[in-house]
């Protein structure tokens, strides 16, 4: 039976094997496990063939895949393998695995995968490689050689490079990220500079990055397409399996109710009731998988406890004002409230900039251009402020003046549709 002849009445499946086949069905459709490759590049070189020729990485390479994973030995591997062989060594004797915020992550190491002297091209390594979706690179050598570029690799399946460059001197990582037009943006940013002297920090950022990367490149249409075809073919099986018990009238629903303890009168307290039941089992099979082993989410691995560097945080809870929008500058929050403009700093009293008659409906801090844009109002009405974060901060200092509406006159923008302008500019990333 087809999906075209269900019923126009969704009915609930109460079965509660559903779940189990659900967590299948998201395993099988993607952005649960992940494969990367990792290429190591010399010094001066300029082509893949260079890159992929390379028996052995350097000290400092070594280093950085022993800060990504654990090395693993293929033969007999029972993980994720990321396409590689655990059976005949014909990809590698080891590899570069690890468990990440419960998704299993190999690595395809371009001096781990087998190499040919006779074949120049390194055709068995560039299978691998020029097949995964994102890519590092490792390159040696000082910030002043010639530095990595896309188009020096031959793949039309990799749509992101990560260049990764280490900086013996202050034993720092450099991260730098390139990704094709049709990827939509993804996080987290950049911090500026892109340097990492926390190692542990820069391998919690990179995995990130490279993870949310895979996921917005599969937004694109080159495999959107792909995986909605799959999709729906996993769902059209899951359905037809599941069909008999939709057909049982409401058998489901009775014996599904005989193992609650109690059976509630109100009709429903008994959906309640049952709909806790449905969770339990479900948080049961979660344990009895993880305990097992065999989930690939494994939150035994998971710290949810854990705050990374780059996620959000409680800035001030018990802020009086409703907050109209806010943008950072440097390592306070600059606030547009029904008060007025205030800036805000982490344990510190904050300070009025701008007073109440100011109001600001959206603002843009530019630290690079010691620009603050600022949009009153809203529609024909609004327009465009331009302060210099210099002369702000001045007064900030010396607390000689609280500016309000009637003090800005000098730094409105006439003629300008504030609104649009202001867009544009978001656009062009300030530009």
């Amino acid at each position: 039976m087809s999906l075209d002849k269900f019923e126009k009445s969704p009915r609930e499946i109460f079965h509660p094997e559903i779940q189990k086949d659900l967590l299948v069905l998201e395993e099988q459709e993607g952005s649960v496990n992940f494969k990367f490759g990792i290429l190591y590049a010399k010094d001066g070189q300029l082509t893949d063939d260079e890159m992929f020729s390379n028996e052995m990485g350097s000290e400092s390479f070594q280093r950085f895949l022993h800060l990504l994973g654990d090395t693993v030995t293929l033969k007999g591997w029972t993980g994720y393998r990321g396409g590689l062989d655990t059976k005949n060594d014909t990809t590698g004797i080891f590899s570069i695995y690890t468990v990440f915020q419960g998704h299993e992550i190999m690595f395809h190491v371009s001096t781990m995968l087998p190499y040919s002297r006779e074949n120049k091209q390194q055709v068995e390594r560039k299978r691998h490689i020029g097949n995964d979706i994102v890519t590092i690179v490792f390159q040696e050598g000082e910030e002043s050689s010639p530095a990595f570029k896309p188009s020096m690799i031959r793949s039309h399946f990799t749509h992101i490079f990560a260049l990764v460059r280490y900086n013996k001197q202050n034993d720092s990582y450099r991260l730098k990220i390139f990704s094709e037009e049709s990827v939509p943006l993804f996080g987290p940013p950049l911090p500026s500079p892109p340097v990492f002297t926390n190692h542990q920090e820069f391998r919690d950022f990179l995995l990130v990055k490279l993870i949310n990367g895979e996921k917005a490149t599969l937004e694109t249409p080159t495999f959107s397409q792909k995986r909605q075809r799959t999709l729906d073919m996993l769902i059209r099986s899951l359905y037809q399996d599941l069909m008999p018990d939709l057909h049982k009238n409401m058998l489901n629903r009775r014996s599904f109710s005989d193992v609650l303890p109690e059976s509630p009168k109100s009709t429903r307290k008994k959906e309640e009731a049952r709909q806790a039941e449905f969770v339990r089992l479900g948080q049961a099979l979660k344990l009895k998988t993880t305990v097992k082993g065999d989930a690939t989410a494994n939150l035994a691995t998971t710290s949810f406890c854990k705050k990374e560097p780059w996620e959000s945080q409680s800035f001030c809870s018990n802020f009086p004002h409703e907050v109209v929008c806010a943008d950072s500058w440097g390592q306070s929050l600059l606030v547009s409230t029904d008060a007025g403009i205030l800036l805000i700093d982490d344990g510190q009293p904050s300070v009025q900039v701008f007073d109440k008659t100011l109001q600001v409906k959206q603002m843009h801090v530019l630290e690079t251009l010691d620009l603050l844009i600022a949009r009153t109002d809203k529609g024909k009405d609004s327009r465009l402020l331009v302060f210099r974060l210099s002369a702000v901060q001045k007064d900030i200092e010396t607390k000689q003046i609280i500016r309000s509406k009637y003090d800005c006159r000098e730094n409105k923008l006439e003629r300008t549709k504030g609104e649009y302008f202001l867009l544009y500019w978001a656009s062009l990333g300030g530009r």
